[in-house]
């Protein structure tokens, strides 16, 4: 059996004030002809299909088109909501969509659902695990000591309706102990939410979701393909792509590395205000680093005609071993309510920012809040 992996689409996600629709619908095609191009016999979607989870009538329209587009081509499509998706939007309509070969995971009732499925050498389970957090679980199981998303988890799994004599997959959203991560990934501080990737032992794969960077454990078996797109310049060295894997008859896997291509790239370039404007043109998403001694005038209009989408200057002053950094486009985004406290927090301290700790507590707080509404 051959399933396309991937996750973290962040669908309606922006660059600084940059609409990022006309790059996500092209890889979206893209995924559509690798699918249709390996005769893949299922497509695992690994949660944060959106950005947000409230995205905009756009966002939720090339989502439909892009589900549609695998459905007339007879793919089916495992669907889990991922931490910035709304559960109940993911899982809307989940019965009617079956019917179509959209499988969207309905919303964590304490079960982990799954659907089984036939190939030449018998069953496979696919289990769907959407992002959870202990409070989600508690509630379900109250007669376990479930402290941190360790717990969660493996009460989850502990629970599960796993068949030792079937293959089986599991598609979860959730950070693991150990693993990279990015700047434009939302993750607690501390270690809060992480769990071991031993507790997906049982499983012959585990495709992931929630960290960007691609990255493998348990001897490949458990997986992160990453992100979709480079959403930050953190990430301009990554190599975006989707996972194509094959499940043998005795539940070993073999995985390859899809590339993806973007329609333009996130990048960094370096030098003298001179040297770059001498640089092709290019639409690219650009980061500009420049070495002059002295910032130069009109920096950025100069910059702007061979890199249109420049979107961070940033000046390296070598003289003074100093870097100072400015924003060339604003972010009209709404900040988070952990971005205020910090925003607050600095202002209120003369400028010291807030310590681990006191982030995550608030970072806690906030998700006890979110998860009481």
């Amino acid at each position: 059996m051959r399933f396309l992996h991937i996750s973290d689409l962040h669908i309606g996600k922006r660059i600084y004030n940059v609409d990022l629709i006309e790059d996500q619908q092209h890889l979206l095609d893209q995924i559509c002809g690798m699918a249709q191009e390996h005769a893949c016999d299922a497509v695992l979607l690994a949660g944060d299909v959106y950005d947000k989870a409230q995205p905009s009538a756009q966002a939720i329209a090339m989502v439909d088109a892009f589900l549609s587009s695998l459905s007339a081509l007879g793919i089916p499509v495992y669907v889990i909501s991922g931490n910035h998706d709304n559960p109940a939007q993911i899982s809307y309509c989940a019965s009617i969509l079956r019917q179509g070969n959209i499988f969207v995971c309905e919303q964590f009732d304490g079960r982990l659902q799954k659907f089984t499925v036939q190939d030449d050498y018998g069953p496979v389970d696919i289990f769907l695990l959407p992002f959870i957090r202990p409070t989600h679980v508690r509630r379900f199981f109250p007669q376990e000591n479930i402290r941190d998303y360790q717990d969660a988890v493996r009460v989850v799994l502990e629970h599960a309706d796993i068949c030792q004599q079937h293959r089986s997959i599991l598609v979860a959203h959730q950070f693991i102990a150990g693993a990279a991560v990015c700047e434009s990934e939302e993750l607690s501080i501390g270690g809060l939410e992480q769990i071991s990737a031993r507790l997906f032992e049982p499983f012959c794969y585990t495709a992931l979701g929630h960290l960007h960077s691609p990255q493998s454990m348990l001897d490949g078996r458990v997986r992160y393909c990453g992100s979709m797109l480079k959403y930050s310049f953190d990430e301009r060295n990554q190599h975006k792509g989707a996972l194509l894997v094959d499940l043998d008859g005795d539940g070993k896997v073999e995985v390859q590395k899809l590339p993806f291509i973007p329609l333009r790239d996130v990048r960094e370039v370096k030098g003298t205000l001179e040297e770059l404007i001498q640089l092709p043109y290019s639409e690219d998403y650009i980061q500009a680093v420049l070495t002059d001694e002295i910032l130069p005038m009109d920096a950025r209009g100069s910059l702007r005609i061979t890199f249109p989408n420049l979107l961070y200057l940033k000046m390296q002053n070598a003289r003074f071993g100093q870097q100072t950094e400015e924003i060339v486009m604003e972010a009209d985004e709404k900040k988070s309510p952990l971005e205020h406290f910090c925003d607050f927090y600095q202002k209120q301290n003369n400028g010291v920012q807030p310590d681990a700790r006191r982030v995550a507590l608030m970072r806690q707080a906030l998700q006890e809040v979110e998860e009481q509404v």
